[in-house]
């Protein structure tokens, strides 16, 4: 059998952002009283990581239905979105350095882009029917 590998990426993201949101809730309050606004950019970045993750799931479960057919480069989309945009921020707060959050918003984009996609995809699969 083959690995699903949006599903398996989803339940990565989707398990990690679990951590990662315990970390900030109860590791970095030194981190986000000295930089109140890394709080809501650590928050923002868990909260799409988690909706993101639910996602990959989806996109992973849809690679079951025989007539649906779902191409490599909208779950590809995704997940290097979760990493431009989460990832950024993670290290940001972290301690990295500032030109970091120059590279957010190119997760952003990629997080557009994506649900763009699944519309366009589902159209064409809803149309060939």
């Amino acid at each position: 059998m083959q690995t699903n590998w949006p599903l398996f990426a989803g339940a990565i993201f989707g398990s990690s952002s679990v951590l990662l949101a315990a970390y900030g809730a109860h590791g970095l309050e030194h981190v986000f009283l000295a930089t109140p606004r890394m709080r809501i950019a650590y928050g923002n970045a868990v909260d799409f990581q988690m909706l993101h993750s639910l996602l990959l799931v989806v996109l992973g479960l849809t690679l079951y239905i025989p007539k649906f057919r779902l191409p490599a480069y909208l779950w590809k989309t995704v997940f290097l979105s979760i990493i431009l945009f989460c990832l950024s921020i993670y290290l940001w707060v972290f301690g990295g350095p500032d030109w970091l959050g120059k590279v957010t918003p190119l997760g952003g984009i990629g997080f557009v882009l994506s649900w763009l996609m699944l519309i366009r995809i589902i159209w064409l699969n809803s149309s060939s029917n």
